[in-house]
């Protein structure tokens, strides 16, 4: 029996254990530890923010999902609440890897081509299952949770980013879930992405 839950900051390490075991080889995960843990506390700290996390019968933390409120704007939002520390972790990639640092600048500050989106919706930003754990519902499961909690903070609708290209699963899933293309954009660099949004009852 699972429960979903918001988490507490102490469980950072795990949430972003669980992001790099379910996402290898992707952009934020190559960005490094030290940027997941500022990027996951920041959602949790934030008035906007949404972090829960999915535990089983003994209290282990099986996966999470984090999400907002309020999609416009919210990274930067983000940033400005934790400046300094966005600005150390920057500091450290320009000397590092200074091509990650310029994609994450482009793809964040990126205004996207679709110039009737207000952006008025709630946003699922990440979600990921241990591998021990897949096969299992749980994504689901959270999902579900968080649209009822959105629900209950008077949000209308959800959204979520998405690769076009290679992910069929991915996006099979989300269709089954009740979301539907919204429309197609570009992020840095070159890869095609969906736009996918769902009206909440």
């Amino acid at each position: 029996m699972y429960q979903v839950r918001i988490v507490d900051f102490i469980e950072i390490d795990s949430i972003v254990a669980i992001h790099n075991n379910a996402f290898p080889g992707f952009f934020l995960t190559l960005l490094g530890n030290r940027f997941l843990r500022l990027y996951y506390r920041s959602v949790l700290r934030h008035k906007d923010g949404i972090l829960l996390g999915c535990y089983d019968e003994t209290e282990k933390l099986s996966g999470f999902c984090a999400a907002t409120i309020s999609a416009k704007g919210f990274n930067t939002k983000l940033i400005k609440t934790a400046f300094f520390s966005f600005c150390s972790v920057g500091i450290y990639l320009l000397f590092t890897d200074a091509n990650a640092l310029k994609r994450l600048y482009l793809n964040w500050s990126k205004k996207d081509n679709m110039q009737e989106d207000t952006k008025d919706y709630a946003e699922l930003l990440s979600i990921g299952v241990n591998s021990s754990s897949q096969g299992k519902g749980l994504g689901k499961f959270m999902l579900s949770e968080l649209e009822n909690m959105v629900s209950k903070k008077g949000g209308g609708r959800i959204s979520l980013t998405t690769d076009c290209h290679d992910n069929t699963k991915t996006i099979k899933f989300y269709k089954s879930m009740g979301y539907e293309v919204y429309y197609e954009f570009i992020t840095y660099p070159d890869r095609k992405m969906y736009r996918m949004i769902k009206l909440l009852k």
